[in-house]
């Protein structure tokens, strides 16, 4: 019986911690979004700004409609959590295939702050609301993960 139970349990255990790893590369709708760190763009005297980059990539033969990206995104640095402003490098609604698109996430944090976490929405429907939440890689010194909900 305890065998059966700690079986049951490690199954469930493992299957949320699968739901909810971090990952870098998603396909949503045939779309392949894939999320790069944030990395420093202009460093301040008190400040830095920050951008991290989502390259969309259109994986099938048709045209698809690009995800729609919430306006602003949340950034949490520390305890602290500041607005970012999400934004597409080109004004297109629709990827060709194969074609690539990238949206922006830019953010601007005291000069001794890191991000630790970056969390933006995808807008499919108001019944099909995705978030993309991730952080750098350790690279710079801070923990790095992707996870989507």
């Amino acid at each position: 019986m305890w065998a059966l139970l700690v079986t049951a349990t490690a199954l469930t255990v493992g299957l949320a911690w699968k739901k909810r790893r971090a990952r870098r590369v998603y396909v949503i709708d045939h779309v392949k979004i894939e999320i790069h760190p944030p990395c420093v763009v202009e460093d301040r005297v008190v400040e830095q700004v920050w951008r991290a980059a989502i390259s969309m990539t259109n994986a099938s033969r048709r045209p698809r409609p690009l995800p729609l990206f919430a306006e602003r995104a949340t950034v949490r640095a520390g305890r602290y959590v500041y607005l970012a402003d999400v934004y597409l490098d080109a004004d297109i609604q629709e990827l060709n295939p194969r074609d690539v698109a990238l949206a922006w996430v830019e953010f601007v944090l005291p000069g001794d702050l890191a991000a630790d976490r970056v969390h933006a929405e995808i807008l499919a429907d108001e019944r099909h609301r995705r978030a993309l939440r991730w952080a750098p890689r350790s690279t710079s010194g801070v923990r790095g993960r992707a996870a989507v909900s």
